[in-house]
């Protein structure tokens, strides 16, 4: 074997060759003999970024006349590279790529062969596949028959794009008669460049690889600049965006994409007078079913001469869509064939994935070739990815053509990626690490200072400067993004200058969204500030009694992608959140008692009294299909649970019934939420933690309480929010010890209240309370096993909802901070014997429905 400046791997023997030569020379293994190997790289540096390919020359002596020959093979292999290799991997490049030339391209080839047209073909004959002992396949040589890349750097005429078009509009017609004739492609063609399951891994990259670009950009001029501007807090709102984008709509016409359609995967065969002939694609690695625009956009923007690609656009369209219309015709497609218009419309739908193909691939078709391009360095932080993009970003070609690029698409409303209405620089400061909402900019403040102080000429705020920075610590907030504004004005006609300081709530960005089960959270906390809230505490005015439930909520402007919530800034006012890790003492606990007693009694008096709740505060608790996602969600977390749980000495007696009941809890727990018609209920606040309390202090004693994140609100049981606070926020010395008075504390306020407010209902006793305390108990298992580690918990870096159930290094890291840790140990150890005692550590202890 010869090899010339590549590394031959193991597997690479005249033995695996033997199977590929007797497909390729139609011989039996036994006619023929490989005699020697020669192995080369098969392309460039920078040619191919996604696997490793090797020209293989197999020396062959067939035995009937002892002849001697020299066959070249393609070999494809799976790379070993480091970051690219664990992306390769997850977007299933290998399987989907082997399914095409095994099965799918012959079967579409036959179609025009079975017609008369035996010249369509549409890529390399494969020889041979494997998966062991990794990746591999081996295909015919296209070289061997003349074919070979344009140049890519000077992208392709006129007379190359309209080969490309019409071949790719004759693999897109064939693969929707397939389609029509045998069906839907299934899992392995839903998704290509933009899926899921990269979220993470696109989410690790995306902020260095955007911020690179962007300081380019304001390199190149000062209107790149400003584009620079707007693309500045893309962030995964991008990918989110393409993710919905790229995807098959059923009501739309969809082909099977070849998914990376640029130059370097079109291979062309010239005449003797080097006029391009035939084409044939290679690289079927990223193959989906969806809009014909994706191919066309990759197509396109990457590999056409930068002097036609924009300014014969229509004409480029044009022409694919009549070789669309002519082969689905010959094929005798029976379905609805799509018009020019209707093809125009979706490409338009589509530009924002040609704009991210021309960040992506197209400055790799205008950079000079260089030995060490690689996928690995493109995605590389260090000092070698930096100097590989600064020459790939300050190429002179490539900023000649993104200068037209960026004025085509902004034109187009490309840039407003969220469909909000505006394309424009947000104009507010922020930290670096944050990762701004594209909706919160300087219009969506001024709006809410408008809102508050009024735009007449004697009151009017004007907005001098914003700084938003993020206003929870890390482990302090799951379940949503919350954003710390401090808005700088001035008030003209007093001359004074005023700061204003808000508090803005939005759904999780990135990665964190995807572990969001409860899509109808925002629905219910809008609901209680817009609606309930002012309404419980017009009750205590109506009686004489100032009483503030909440922070004051400011409306935001309509017409936003997701819903917001603004609230004021309460830090400002003195109140602050206890500290979590040591948990409540008595005073402050009977503080908040004194809080749920207010909310809980204006709330069952405003019922009281004829207003009627929606279902989402009356029926959230009953979604058996949620709980039953809950339980599946919070799987990992529990193993990782139990496994410490198992090494403690004191626990051996009451671990395996806790996991049994554990496992299951939010199943068993819509049996425990089951509402009492003819008990006595309240609104819950539904997450009553230490972290959803705000105190204030006149002297370190406390004298207000503001309670926030009414997310999970329901309707039911007041020891719902006592169960949830007692056994997560109470110091652990006094949580078991001084339950009963409590208890008692809260109902004693309570009554006070609901006599104040003029409820006509039969009073609550405190020994109804105590029964339905006991009877849900259950809960407190819920409360104890999934939300009490995240209250005892060392703060970290590493903690997000996303490192609490999933079995990733950082994730395992957070939960041994999560599980082992000697406050959580010292409350489990008292708080196992009582489950024990009070009977909850079975599954039938958690069922209170009333018809049972």
């Amino acid at each position: 074997m010869t090899s010339s400046d590549v590394s031959v791997p193991e597997w690479m023997t005249k033995e695996y060759f033997v199977d590929a030569i007797a497909v390729k020379l139609e011989l039996p293994p036994t006619a023929f003999t490989i005699t020697d190997l020669d192995v080369r790289k098969a392309t460039e540096a920078g040619d191919n970024y996604a696997s490793i390919l090797y020209r293989v020359r197999v020396s062959v002596r067939v035995h009937d006349g002892d002849k001697r020959l020299d066959v070249s093979l393609i070999v494809k292999a799976l790379p070993k590279l480091g970051l690219s290799d664990e992306m390769i991997k997850m977007m299933n490049l290998f399987p989907k790529e082997m399914a095409m030339y095994t099965d799918i391209l012959p079967l579409m080839e036959g179609m025009y062969h079975a017609r008369g047209r035996t010249g369509v073909a549409f890529g390399p004959r494969c020889l041979k596949h494997s998966t062991e002992p990794t990746d591999i396949i081996v295909m015919e040589d296209l070289r061997d028959r003349s074919f070979t890349m344009a140049n890519r750097r000077q992208g392709m005429d006129m007379k190359h794009t309209r080969l490309v078009l019409r071949r790719m509009a004759q693999f897109h017609a064939a693969s929707v008669v397939r389609a029509e004739q045998c069906g839907p492609y299934g899992e392995l063609f839903k998704e290509g460049m933009f899926r899921e399951a990269g979220r993470a891994m696109t989410e690790q990259f995306q902020k260095g690889q955007a911020d690179f670009f962007q300081k380019m950009m304001h390199g190149w001029s000062e209107k790149q600049s400003f584009y620079a501007d707007i693309l500045k807090y893309w962030g995964m709102d991008l990918f989110d965006t393409l993710l919905i984008m790229t995807r098959a709509n059923p009501a739309k016409f969809n082909v099977l994409n070849h998914g990376d359609m640029w130059c370097n995967n079109v291979l062309f065969h010239y005449t003797e007078d080097g006029e391009p002939s035939d084409i044939l694609l290679i690289d079927y690695q990223l193959s989906f079913w969806s809009s014909p625009a994706i191919d066309l956009l990759y197509f396109i923007m990457t590999s056409v001469n930068g002097d036609l690609k924009l300014s014969q656009m229509n004409y480029m369209i044009e022409y694919y869509h009549g070789q669309l219309v002519e082969s689905l015709t010959f094929l005798g497609y029976t379905g609805k064939v799509p018009l020019l218009k209707e093809l125009h419309s979706d490409i338009t739908a589509h530009h924002l994935f040609g704009l991210m193909i021309c960040f992506s691939v197209l400055p790799i078709c205008l950079m000079e070739k260089t030995d060490d391009a690689s996928m690995d360095l493109m995605l590389d932080q260090g000092d070698a990815g930096t100097a590989f993009k600064l020459k790939m970003y300050n190429n002179p070609a490539y900023v000649k053509q993104m200068e037209q690029i960026l004025d085509y698409f902004y034109d187009r409303g490309v840039m407003d990626i969220l469909q909000i209405g505006t394309q424009r620089t947000a104009r507010i400061e922020c930290d670096p690490s944050l990762e701004l909402p594209l909706w919160l900019d300087r219009e969506f403040i001024e709006y809410i200072v408008d809102s508050k102080y009024g735009v007449g000429t004697a009151v009017k705020r004007i907005v001098r400067s914003v700084h938003v920075k993020n206003a929870a610590n890390k482990g302090d907030s799951y379940a949503s993004a919350l954003y710390s504004a401090k808005v700088s004005l001035l008030w003209q006609e007093a001359a004074t200058e005023e700061t204003l300081s808000l508090i803005i709530k939005a759904p999780p960005k990135g990665i964190a969204a995807s572990y969001t089960l409860d899509k109808e959270m925002y629905v219910r906390e809008l609901y209680l500030y817009e609606q309930l809230i002012p309404a419980f505490e017009e009750l205590y005015r109506n009686k004489g009694v100032s009483v503030k439930l909440a922070p004051r909520y400011y409306k935001p402007r309509v017409g936003l992608p997701v819903d917001v919530i603004v609230l004021e800034d309460l830090t400002t006012t003195g109140f602050r959140l206890a500290n979590r890790q040591d948990g409540l003492d008595k005073a402050h606990v009977e503080a908040v008692l004194d809080h749920l007693a207010l909310f809980h009694a204006a709330s069952a008096v405003y019922c009281a009294s004829g207003n009627i709740l929606p279902k989402e505060l009356t029926e959230s608790s009953k979604d058996r299909e949620m709980a039953s996602k809950t339980d599946k969600l919070f799987a990992p977390s529990l193993d990782s649970l139990f496994k410490y749980m198992k090494e403690w000495d004191f626990a051996a007696d009451y671990v395996d019934d806790l996991e049994t009941v554990s496992r299951q809890i939010y199943s068993l727990l819509v049996d425990t939420w089951t509402i009492d018609e003819n008990g006595f209920n309240v609104l819950n606040h539904g997450d009553a933690w230490l972290n959803n309390i705000l105190f204030a202090y006149d002297d370190e004693t406390v004298k207000r309480v503001a309670m926030i994140d009414y997310q999970y609100p329901s309707w039911g049981s007041p020891v719902f929010d006592l169960i949830h606070f007692l056994f997560s926020s109470v110091r652990g010395d006094l949580k078991l010890s001084k339950q009963a008075y409590f208890l008692r504390h809260y109902q004693e306020r309570l009554v006070h209240n609901l006599v104040l407010l003029g409820y006509g209902k039969r009073l609550p006793t405190l020994q109804q309370l105590h029964i339905d305390f006991n009877d849900r108990l259950s809960a407190a298992i819920k409360t104890t096993v999934i939300d009490l580690p995240y209250v005892l918990v060392e703060p970290s870096e590493d903690a997000s909802q996303e490192a609490a159930v999933v079995q990733t290094e950082v994730g395992q890291r957070f939960q041994q901070l999560l599980f082992d840790n000697d406050r959580f140990k010292e409350q489990m150890r008292q708080l196992l014997p009582y489950f024990r005692s009070r009977g909850i550590l079975i599954p039938e202890a958690a069922n209170c429905r009333q018809d049972v």
